[in-house]
């Protein structure tokens, strides 16, 4: 079961905008935020750049694209494009049967 992360009051350097569960981000917008291990960012439009606490590691996330958090942490993304959307999921996306 999915649910989504209520959003918190705006970190961006540039305002980010929520309508309902779809956090919107205009060009070089910020949005940090705790999540726990297992949270999923799905991007719907534009791309997002990411980094996590204790992931030496960069994420560049496309629309269409998903990056599931890997361990319990600060999150930060930036939107890459001139605008991005995204949803902020608790849970990630469940596999289909047949399917690892």
């Amino acid at each position: 079961m999915e649910h989504a992360l209520p959003l918190p009051p705006s970190l961006a350097r540039r305002p980010a905008e929520a309508t309902g569960d779809l956090l919107r981000l205009s060009s070089q917008a910020t949005f940090a935020r705790q999540l726990p291990a297992g949270a999923c960012i799905a991007v719907q439009a534009g791309c997002v750049w990411l980094t996590q606490a204790g992931d030496s590691n960069d994420y560049f996330v496309s629309a269409g694209e998903f990056h599931v958090v890997t361990r319990p942490g600060r999150v930060v993304i930036e939107s890459f494009t001139p605008q991005a959307s995204m949803r902020v999921l608790l849970g990630a996306p469940a596999a289909r049967p047949g399917f690892p």
